[in-house]
Order: structure tokens, then C-alpha cells, then sequence
């Protein structure tokens, strides 16, 4: 296992390099690479400034929206993508001119890629036959020296008696020490997945969860030094989502294994993550674990983007030391914003608070009146969309989400006070978007 590090990535794209791509799939000349590596209008800049150390066994989680280059940034590790600038370490190795063959590091993609002409066993062995060998047997041929050493053209007749018989039953087919432990590899795989009643089945013949089983299976069977994994889960239905979630995160810690896990869901992300990766338009944006993502957002695209429904925003006048005005309410607020808020005093900042932190309550100056425009009964919880009952000062207020207890009885068209919970605000600077820290 390793750590990967990524130094001051950049990754750009040529619009001609795009047109050829799409349209003919031809590889790209020196005057493409040319163009996407320099700062020319016709380059599309695609990463910028991505710094980003993934620990020794780490399950780092990249998320963001689509087409944020979060993809492209997995890509770049695997070796499928070329650096425009920047390094790529994995270990204590320079990856970024090896050929991904040589990264020791495996991908599961998003649709799976299965060898559909193969048996599931056949799959998970692929990668073994072809790239691994047994390290048991590597340390016995360097120990009986050149003479002792099988050639060439008896490993390849063995590699044909092997291809040959490997369609019959167990009993009769020609094993060699290699075969031996590839079979035992993809069978230990296996019955970590709970796919050994699958291995004779083709994967016309496995449903979605059970694809995505095999394709993790693929990866571990390799045992490689770092998992890549770009939105695996997407295909799958919520329940099968769920489940197979918990079955990643439990592999991941048996194995230990380094693991970048990339997803546009933010409740896999949440959930699956020691840390996440917060990407928009190409750059990070924080890197941190859920709680802090959640509780001490960076800026306002980080709170906007971490939570399920979003936080919620209004246009506040500071006035020191604690009072913010907004026309619809005005709130005194805790102490501890005394020194900060100061030197925003006759300012405009952007309240930030989460929908679970607003509460129905009675007619106060601190609180909001609203009209509820919409309720959602889930059961466990209750959410409302609601908006200001006085328009004429805000007639482009967005409407705002509020969660509350399912066994309170709200009615659309009702006028309710809500109470902001102040130990939860959040204050996001205009002209930057950055969070206003305590």
C-alpha cells in the first residue's frame, strides 16, 4: 500500500484536441499537446492547482459537481489522461511518465467494463494472468540461477496447454504453479464478495449489483497499491446503492488498501469517506472529514453543495457588535461574534443556516414570518418550502427549506414565525464567498 500525492496538477485541453476526440478518435499530434500544454485562448483548462496528499490507507472521497474534473483528476492517476503540468507520486515512485500497466494501481469504472466474451472467473483472473505473477515463484527461479531458470518456449507451451484445457473440468485441466495461485486469488475474491456461485456465469447473465461485485473483484484480485473508483454505484438502484456502499467502505478497511472514490452524490460521499475532497470548476475547494465539511464549511459553494436540503441564504446588514438587520427580522447575536463581526460593522454579509436549524415558533422581531408553500411528509421528518409573507422588499428572496418534526401539523398557505437557532449561523463574505470564521 502507498500514499498518492499530487503536486500543483494542472491539466488543460486543446479545442482541437477535443473536436478530434469527438468526432474521430484520432491520437493527437505534437501541435495538439503543443497547444493544450500552453496558455494560448484555444486551451481549456480543465485542473488547476490541485494539491492534494491521499495517506497510506486512506478513503479519500472526491466530490463535486458534474464536470468539475473530478474524473479527469482519477484519470490522470491511473495513467489514462497525460499530465500538462505537475507530479504525480505514488509511494516514493514518479508516476507521471509510467504507463498505467506500470502504476500497480486499479480502476473500477463507472460502467463496469466486463469482458462480456468471459466467465466471471475469467474476469477476475484477467488482470493476474496477464500483469502478476506469484512472488513466491519470482523468489524460487532468482534463486536457482540462469541454468535452473524454465525458457521462454516452456513457459509459453505451458501458457498454451493452460489456454486449452481451461474449459475442462478441474480434474483435467493443466495447472501450473502460476495458474494454481491465480485460481486461489480469484477464488479468496470471490468469497470476499459473495460471487462464488457466480464464476461460470457470463455478465449478460448477472444483474447491475452483481456486475459491480465483479468489477470490485477485478481491482482486488490484483492487490494493487491504490483503488480508483469513479462513481461505481451510479448504475444501481437506491437499495442495491445502499448496500453495496457499506459492502465498499467494509472491503476498504479489511484490505487497507489506498482508495480515491469519486462521486457527484454527496450522501456517498458523507458516508464513505475518512476525508473528502470538495472540487468546483477544476480547483479544490476544501479538504477535510464530513463533520468539519458540514460544520465549518470554507465558503459558500462547500456549504451550498454539503447537506441534503442545501443551506439556506439571506442578505444581512451588519451592525456592531452583534446585531445583523435583515426587512424581515433582525437577531441579537451570541457574544462570541463580538470581535469578528466588527470589522464588517455597516456591511452587507450573507446569513448562511441549515434547514434543520430553523424551528416553527411564535411572532417575534428575531424571527421570520413566512407562508409555507409546500409541504413534503417523509415520515421521520417533515420539509417545508416556504417564503416571505411580506414581498415588497424582497420580491426576489429565494425561497428558503425548513426541516422540522414530522408530528407538527403544517398546512400550505399557512402563515408560521420560524426561529433561527444563532449557535448555527453561519456569515459568508460577498465579494469572496469565503466563510467569515470565528
Amino acid at each position: 500500500m502507498a500514499q498518492v500525492v499530487l503536486e500543483n496538477i494542472y491539466k488543460s485541453f486543446s479545442h482541437r484536441q477535443s473536436k478530434r476526440t469527438a468526432e474521430t478518435s484520432q491520437p493527437l499530434i505534437r501541435s495538439d499537446i503543443e497547444a493544450a500544454n500552453s496558455d494560448s485562448p484555444s486551451a481549456v483548462s480543465v485542473l488547476r492547482r490541485i494539491n492534494l496528499t491521499v495517506q497510506d490507507g486512506e478513503f479519500m472521497v472526491l466530490v463535486g459537481p458534474s464536470g468539475c474534473g473530478k474524473s479527469t483528476l482519477l484519470r490522470l492517476i491511473a495513467g489514462l489522461e497525460t499530465l500538462t503540468g505537475g507530479n504525480i507520486w505514488v509511494g516514493d515512485r514518479l508516476v507521471n511518465d509510467l504507463p498505467p500497466k506500470q502504476r500497480d494501481i486499479a480502476m473500477v469504472f463507472q460502467s463496469y467494463a466486463l469482458y462480456p466474451h468471459m466467465t466471471v472467473y475469467d474476469n477476475l483472473a484477467f488482470g493476474l494472468r496477464r500483469t502478476r505473477k506469484n512472488p513466491e515463484l519470482a523468489t524460487a527461479d532468482q534463486s536457482k540461477g540462469p541454468a535452473g531458470r524454465r525458457s521462454a518456449y516452456q513457459d509459453a507451451f505451458d501458457q498454451v496447454l493452460v489456454g486449452l484445457t481451461r474449459s475442462f473440468p478441474a480434474k483435467l485441466r493443466y495447472w501450473t504453479d502460476q495458474e494454481r495461485w491465480v485460481d486461489q486469488r480469484v477464488r479468496t475474491v470471490a468469497q470476499m464478495l459473495q460471487i462464488e456461485t457466480l464464476l461460470n456465469r457470463l455478465p449478460k447473465q448477472l444483474s447491475g449489483g452483481q456486475k459491480q461485485r465483479v468489477a470490485l473483484g477485478r481491482a482486488m484480485a490484483r492487490n494493487p497499491q491504490v483503488f480508483l473508483m469513479d462513481e461505481p454505484l451510479s448504475n444501481l438502484d437506491a437499495k442495491l446503492r445502499t448496500e453495496t456502499r457499506t459492502q465498499i467502505v467494509n472491503l476498504q478497511r479489511k484490505l487497507g488498501t489506498t482508495t480515491i472514490y469519486v462521486t457527484h452524490d454527496q450522501v456517498e460521499a458523507m458516508t464513505m469517506g475518512d476525508r473528502i475532497a470538495i472540487m468546483s470548476a477544476g480547483q479544490l475547494q476544501q479538504v477535510a472529514s464530513p463533520l468539519e465539511l458540514y460544520n465549518q464549511p470554507a465558503n459558500r459553494f462547500v456549504a451550498e453543495f454539503i447537506g441534503s436540503p442545501p443551506m439556506n441564504f439571506l442578505p444581512v446588514q451588519v451592525k456592531a457588535p452583534l446585531l445583523i438587520q435583515h426587512p424581515q427580522f433582525r437577531l441579537t447575536l451570541p457574544e462570541v461574534w463580538g470581535n469578528v463581526l466588527q470589522a464588517y460593522d455597516g456591511r452587507s454579509l450573507t446569513l448562511g443556516i441549515r434547514p434543520e436549524h430553523l424551528s416553527v415558533s411564535l411572532p417575534a422581531p428575531k424571527n421570520l414570518p413566512v407562508i409555507v408553500n409546500r409541504v413534503e411528509a417523509l415520515g421521520s421528518d417533515t420539509y417545508l418550502t416556504v417564503s416571505f409573507a411580506e414581498t415588497t422588499a424582497l420580491s426576489n428572496s429565494p425561497a428558503l427549506q425548513v426541516r422540522i418534526e414530522s408530528d407538527r401539523s403544517v398546512s400550505v398557505g399557512e402563515k408560521v414565525w420560524l426561529a433561527i437557532a444563532p449557535e448555527k449561523i453561519h456569515f459568508f463574505d460577498n465579494t469572496t464567498g469565503l466563510a467569515v470564521r470565528l
